[in-house]
């Protein structure tokens, strides 16, 4: 029988049974060829369903015949296909060595691993030929794809196979012609695995490299319509990068900037999360792996780049810059905090370098500066800490510069407040006047003068108090130090009071201050207190409040009320006598709101007390 006489065939004879076997394959794939077009060209007719069957026999028969081969009698076979003169035949062979490939579990001897590197040459022919008459765009794009796997089962103990690989995958990404786009993917593609497998290896090539990768990041249109390709792009960046990080940067700030700007793309709906992926291991990279002395100028050159050019890609930049400070030593932190320090303050004032811009533009940007500083200062100690804060307070008040500073300045007190928490007390006492002043200089009922120099006055002014509000709140919420004294106490006392008749921005802005912002802030002042002697003045100055003139302060007041007897429980028993005929007058109130909100005012006091109220009115 033939298995017999196969088995029997010695040395001798085993080069004519590779061509027999060659042949055998050929044949094969040619006869697929065939009724492939056969299948295509009687899809309509009766006999499709005939074609069908024999096309998948034949793919059946093609499995069989590659599986009986033994690796030593495959690869030459393959390599005589590869240069067989049909297209069709070419890529079959190439899907069979990579399915060949994609099987390598069991480990290859040394011999057979030459052999199949010895396929390198012939595969590079396919993938380095640009005459379409010649060679298909597909099988290119299948050459560069064994090339990848080739590398991936042996590129890290055979780097000087690969060397050529790179050199003609980074030809293809840097030539004058315009290739095909699935081509350059590919060949991204194997950019990246190669990269990987060689290290040092890669390291010549990284002048022409490099650029031709950012060239191809940079055409940003063609990269959108074609997501393949892009993702191939980004991966062969982030594997050269994660490769070679010593030796990037050159390309830093080029590619920060690329990085920024496509992550702010990825971030928009209708992107694959693979790409999300890709980048957010990119930025890791970037942050973990260089160090801070080659990171924090390029991160500082790019910000001066994108605060003119491209300011929405400034959210990832700091994420970076978080993520490194996250990561560093303190002791190479603290090395380089003067630095850090400067590049936080220039930083620090986009919201007062952009006055006219959209408020909420502004916001998102600094909200974002502002998380990578604190960032900064949950690693540093007590007495360097110290030191910037103050300077950060002095920066605020700098004369000569925009009162929008103040707007950064209390948005960032309140962040490291929420940070630190109880040890914020030990800074804050500078604060205490200036809170005070504020609260004043931006109340309507006590100056006519804009605080402001500017058309959006009204809405910079809510946001201030907003942010000077939840400050205080978080410095009360967290004291444990006793730190409202009865000084600290009667300087705040009236500011904070009064700014319940503040009516400075719209009806909707005074109510979400009232709620989110003034009211939980007084409440938990009077808690840090600590002291009835104290209690007793700011209830009354509340209570006089419910006699104001609008409706709005009035139904303000009540709900401050609720929220003080809510803090002070059973101590506010005390407060109750002189509380009692303000109540009795809003409940005969013309205004019909404050009326029916001091009946269920009254309701939820006998809850917080746990005595009854209404034989009082």
């Amino acid at each position: 029988s033939v298995i017999v006489k196969v088995a029997e065939c010695d040395r001798s004879e085993e080069g004519l049974l590779q061509k027999f076997e060659q042949s055998l394959l050929e044949e094969i794939l040619c006869y697929i060829n065939v009724v492939a077009h056969s299948v295509e060209e009687n899809t309509e007719k009766p006999t499709a369903k005939f074609w069908r069957a024999l096309l998948n026999r034949s793919y059946d028969v093609l499995d069989k015949v590659n599986a009986l081969l033994p690796t030593e009698s495959f690869i030459p076979v393959i390599q005589g296909l590869l240069s067989n003169q049909l297209p069709s035949v070419r890529r079959k062979a190439m899907d069979l060595l990579n399915n060949k490939l994609q099987q390598h579990k069991t480990v290859c001897q040394e011999h057979q691993v030459k052999l199949l590197l010895n396929l390198i040459e012939e595969l590079l022919k396919v993938a380095c030929c640009k005459e379409k008459e010649v060679e298909q765009a597909i099988n290119r794009q299948t050459a560069l794809f064994s090339l990848k796997l080739l590398c991936r089962c042996f590129g890290t103990k055979h780097e000087d196979s690969f060397v050529p690989v790179l050199a003609s995958a980074v030809d293809l990404i840097t030539g004058s012609e315009e290739e095909e786009h699935n081509v350059l993917g590919s060949a991204l593609l194997c950019i990246a695995e190669v990269t990987t497998a060689i290290k040092a290896m890669a390291i010549p090539q990284l002048p022409r490299l490099m650029p031709g990768l950012l060239k191809t990041l940079k055409k940003q249109k063609v990269l959108l319509s074609n997501e393949i390709y892009l993702l191939s792009a980004v991966t062969a960046l982030q594997r050269v990068v994660e490769t070679l990080s010593h030796f990037i940067s050159p390309y830093l700030l080029d590619i920060l900037a690329q990085v920024t700007h496509l992550t702010k793309i990825a971030s928009r709906k209708g992107h694959s999360s693979q790409l999300d992926l890709r980048l957010t291991s990119l930025r890791t990279t970037l942050a973990t792996k260089l160090a801070s002395r080659v990171l924090l100028p390029a991160i500082s050159k790019c910000y001066d780049k994108l605060v003119t050019a491209n300011q929405s890609s400034l959210g990832p930049l700091f994420d970076i810059l978080k993520e490194h400070i996250n990561n560093v030593e303190k002791e190479q932190l603290i090395s380089h905090q003067s630095e850090l320090t400067l590049f936080f303050l220039k930083a620090l004032d986009f919201r007062a370098d952009h006055l006219e811009d959209s408020l909420d533009q502004v916001g998102e940007t600094e909200g974002h500066v502002i998380n990578c500083l604190v960032a900064m200062v949950m690693k540093l100690s007590e007495v360097t800490f110290r030191s910037l804060f103050f300077k950060l307070f002095d920066w605020s008040n700098s004369a000569g510069f925009p009162k929008d500073r103040t707007i950064t300045f209390y948005r960032l007190a309140d962040c490291i407040a929420d940070k630190l928490k109880g040890l914020f007390t030990l800074f804050a006492g500078q604060l205490v006047k200036p809170f005070a002043d504020i609260l004043n200089q931006t109340n309507t009922v006590k100056t006519d003068e804009a605080f402001f120099d500017s058309d959006k006055n009204m809405e910079k002014s809510c946001l201030l108090l907003q942010f000077v509000c939840d400050c205080m709140n978080k410095i009360f919420l967290y004291d444990t130090q006793r730190f409202v004294s009865k000084e600290r106490a009667d300087t705040l006392m009236m500011p904070l009071v009064d700014q319940l008749e503040n009516m400075v921005g719209s009806e909707e802005e005074y109510k979400d201050r009232m709620t989110n912002h003034l009211i939980p802030c007084i409440a938990q002042f009077s808690v840090a207190i600590g002291d009835d002697s104290v209690w007793k003045p700011l209830n009354y100055q509340i209570l006089l409040k419910t006699r104001h003139r609008s409706s709005k302060v009035r139904f303000s007041a009540l709900i401050m009320l609720l929220e003080l007897a809510g803090k002070l429980k059973e101590n506010y028993m005390v407060l109750l006598p002189e509380t009692i005929p303000f109540l009795a007058e809003l409940l005969e109130d013309e205004c019909e709101e404050v009326e029916h909100n001091c009946q269920k005012v009254i309701q939820q006091l006998e809850v917080i007390l746990g005595e009854p109220l209404q034989s009082y009115f």
